[in-house]
């Protein structure tokens, strides 16, 4: 069995909207269909949440309900297909608190998509921490993707700069003050996943703490596309911390291609299971 750990749709209405290359590609029609092409199984899906960078929290909240809406929806119709993840913003607030719980008791979503920043606010801030109280008395995922710019991004408006460079630079950050800031041992029950390897932590670890068993502590999704960066990840925190990711959709010409890079790395077959699907069936099961 193939897990796809990393793939975003968005509601229709929200879909239509968001254009990637003159195509739409955050649709579960196209989702489904490039994994059926690929031969992937099952799929989490989650919504990055990109289009509340602008949003007040009111308006925030409202895009959250009918997100979590839809993804009832979907995971009900596709149960066979999908894992659907709510989203939340951790330094929101009570009632984005509250809303996450009722996505997960009342709607039966399986995890959470966070951004690892949002208006300058990370994680490690104070006011996340009913967030983290709640996720891991849950006992679900949390998924920290990027969001649209980050970190420096009076810099990442060109070349594209905002996607390769400056979305692993904050991914890396907010893991980074995660870890310094003691968020993982008050939370010691939180299961939690970084996009894209940690935007670069496994490079930047050893500088900031070279007895620190970073190892215990978090997963990562392989979506890198470079396999040097893999096995980069591999090295230091082992097979049993990393899950398979696509980022397909959006990116659903490199389907075959992040396929690809798991199945050629150099380790051995049960390794590659715990990758491709292992993991993820561990880090989705409550309790």
């Amino acid at each position: 069995m193939i897990i796809d750990w990393h793939a975003h749709v968005y509601p229709p209405e929200l879909a239509r909207e968001r254009r990637w290359g003159g195509i739409t590609p955050f649709t579960i029609e196209n989702l489904l269909d490039a994994h059926e092409k690929e031969g992937i199984e099952r799929c989490v899906v989650s919504n990055t949440i990109h289009y509340l960078k602008e949003k007040t929290d009111a308006e925030s909240l409202t895009f959250l309900q009918r997100w979590n809406e839809y993804a009832a929806e979907i995971q009900q119709k596709y149960k066979d297909r999908l894992i659907v993840f709510t989203s939340t913003l951790p330094c929101g607030g009570a009632s984005f608190v509250k809303e996450l719980e009722r996505a997960i008791v009342d709607y039966g979503l399986n995890g959470v998509l966070i951004n690892s920043s949002h208006q300058h606010a990370y994680p490690d801030d104070d006011a996340a921490e009913p967030f983290f109280e709640l996720v891991g008395s849950l006992g679900i995922p949390v998924m920290m993707h990027a969001p649209s710019v980050g970190y420096g991004e009076e810099r990442m408006h060109e070349y594209r700069l905002a996607s390769s460079v400056g979305r692993p630079f904050d991914e890396c950050l907010s893991i980074a003050r995660l870890i310094v800031r003691g968020v993982f041992e008050r939370h010691p029950k939180v299961k939690f996943v970084g996009c894209h390897l940690g935007g670069g932590i496994c490079d930047v670890i050893g500088r900031m703490d070279y007895a620190y068993e970073l190892g215990d502590r978090a997963n990562f999704d392989t979506v890198a596309y470079h396999p040097p960066a893999v096995m980069c990840a591999y090295q230091t925190v082992g097979a049993k911390r990393l899950v398979f990711g696509s980022d397909a959709p959006p990116l659903l010409p490199l389907l075959p291609r992040a396929k690809k890079i798991i199945e050629e790395l150099p380790i051995s077959e049960s390794e590659r299971a715990d990758i491709f699907a292992n993991n993820a069936i561990n880090l989705l099961r409550r309790g």
